[in-house]
């Protein structure tokens, strides 16, 4: 009796062993047979050629303008010295830039004229604000520089004479007379920068 319950538990175990080997073989060949469908993964193909470029966009508006900045310069009227100091007649023209620093030592200073020569110049500048502007001027022989037509700055020293004035918001005309008379022949002029360049 003990034998025959024995062999129904191996048969019941044995049932479900083949039960288990069959379900276990069919799950084996349908992943087998999926890997067979799927295959191997290639090696990555060549990227393809770029597709044409569309159209350009349209052109935006175009900005307004900026302001150009003005810089001032000196009209410059030459003349000739007489013995006696006298200025002489106008016998040339030209420019020079807003703040300069010439020395012609005993060389020609406009066209032959070494010595016995001078100018008077003017420049238009342009204050953006009320406030102090140093101004520094030098010449040899001699100078006389004038703000408004006021005589600011006179002398005869090379290497300048500085002053501060009160300017107020607005255009001002600067004059400047110079001469050399023998030797070395030099002027200078120099001042705030803001007042010889602006923005109209």
């Amino acid at each position: 009796m003990s034998e025959g319950k024995n062999l129904g538990i191996s048969k019941t175990m044995f049932i479900v062993g083949l039960i288990i080997a069959i379900l276990a073989s069919s799950l084996i060949s349908t992943l087998v047979a999926m890997q067979w469908l799927k295959g191997l993964k290639g090696d990555k193909g060549d990227t393809g050629a770029t597709g044409p470029q569309g159209p350009q966009g349209l052109k935006g508006d175009k900005g307004d303008p900026g302001n150009e900045t003005v810089f001032a310069y000196w009209d410059v009227n030459w003349r000739t010295i007489s013995g006696s100091l006298q200025w002489g007649a106008v016998i040339g023209t030209s420019m020079f830039c807003s703040t300069f620093n010439y020395n012609w030592g005993s060389g020609d200073v406009y066209g032959a004229y070494a010595d016995y020569i001078g100018f008077d110049a003017t420049m238009q500048v342009k204050m953006s604000r009320n406030g102090p502007v140093t101004f520094t001027v030098g010449g040899d022989d001699n100078f006389w520089f004038y703000v408004d037509g006021a005589l600011t700055i006179s002398g005869s020293l090379s290497w300048g004479i500085s002053k501060t004035i009160y300017l107020s918001q607005g255009t001002h005309t600067l004059t400047l007379w110079w001469y050399d008379v023998t030797g070395t022949a030099l002027v200078i002029f120099n001042c705030d920068s803001d007042i010889v360049m602006w923005n109209p």
